[in-house]
């Protein structure tokens, strides 16, 4: 087994000053200590960066860039980390105390993984926990998942340094960075995502988790549904591959067109579905994001741990 003495953290910031304090800690804080955090600041015009100077820890990396959008600033920290693993952090969520610690002994037993990540609770402030994000654990799922959705949360993934350094993210993406950086490794990685929930994304009205529209990103997620359609050789890959189209349009693309796919092929999903495409679009995006299936499922979870966990954790790095 192969140690892991030190590891990077990469946290893009722009204009985070109400939280980044608080996701910053939540990594200082780890049982794992061995880590430099490089934080790039993508031009803040807030008092971000006279914050994240209050802060004295040596291992704090900060440094200071003209604002050129998140997959840019991500593009320059991945060139200043110096250890061969990155984990990803964002400036407004908190990593369990534990998290760091459980990843790198996935990878020391696990050596031939590429990308890891974790289960999420997504919480609204000020302690809220709203639902939890299961994401499929094994490989194969996680590839399968990704012909419609991205299961690999990106600020709970750790992966390696060279292989995202020599394929970078696209700069032309303003969200979805991370979903078409992986979409575009599936066949050329491994990825596994640990079922612990080692990491509380924090849900705002203007998080990028509301963005559930993006034209670059459907027709890259299309292209590939389609030509494995025209390509299918059973009825059975056909059928799936229409099932991906009809959700594609559903999720990313049009849902007047997802309405006659779900007219073919009537079941109780595909019928709720139906009648939401009837919304006005603004409210069908919202009913979207509000991922009610992961609501409805969080009712019969112990909410208490959650929100004990999620209040423990604040008060530590709020202090």
């Amino acid at each position: 087994m192969a140690k892991i003495n030190h590891i990077s953290v990469l946290m893009p910031v722009y204009n985070g000053a109400r939280y980044v304090v608080q996701a910053i800690k939540s990594i200082l804080n780890q049982t794992f200590r061995d880590f430099e955090l490089v934080i790039i600041d993508d031009g803040s015009t807030d008092d971000t960066s006279d914050l994240i100077s209050g802060i004295k820890d040596s291992r704090i990396n900060y440094n200071r860039t003209e604002h050129r959008g998140l997959s840019a600033a991500l593009n320059t920290g991945i060139d200043l980390c110096s250890s061969d693993w990155i984990a990803r952090m964002d400036s407004d969520d908190i990593s369990v105390p534990m998290r760091l610690e459980r990843q790198v002994r996935f990878i020391e037993n696990n050596p031939d993984y590429d990308i890891i990540s974790c289960w999420s609770v997504y919480f609204r402030d000020p302690a809220k926990p709203i639902f939890l994000l299961k994401s499929p654990v094994a490989h194969g799922n996680i590839v399968s998942t990704l012909n419609l959705h991205n299961p690999i949360n990106h600020s709970g993934v750790i992966y390696r340094k060279n292989l995202i350094r020599e394929n970078r993210y696209r700069e032309d993406f303003t969200g979805n960075e991370d979903f078409e950086l992986f979409f575009r490794l599936r066949d050329k990685v491994k990825f596994s995502i640990i079922p612990e929930f080692l990491i509380y994304v924090r849900l705002r009205k203007d998080s990028k988790a509301y963005l559930t529209r993006d034209e670059k990103l459907y027709k890259i997620l299309f292209s590939n549904a389609f030509h494995n359609l025209v390509n299918a050789t059973s009825r059975k890959q056909a059928f799936y591959w229409t099932h991906i189209i009809s959700w594609l349009e559903y999720f990313h693309g049009d849902k007047t067109k997802a309405r006659k796919y779900f007219l073919k092929f009537p079941s109780v999903r595909n019928m709720i579905a139906y009648i939401t495409t009837f919304l006005p679009q603004k409210t069908f995006d919202k009913f979207i994001a509000m991922r009610i299936r992961y609501r409805i499922s969080f009712l019969f979870e112990k909410k208490k741990y959650f929100i004990e966990e999620l209040n423990s954790i604040l008060k530590s790095v709020s202090s």
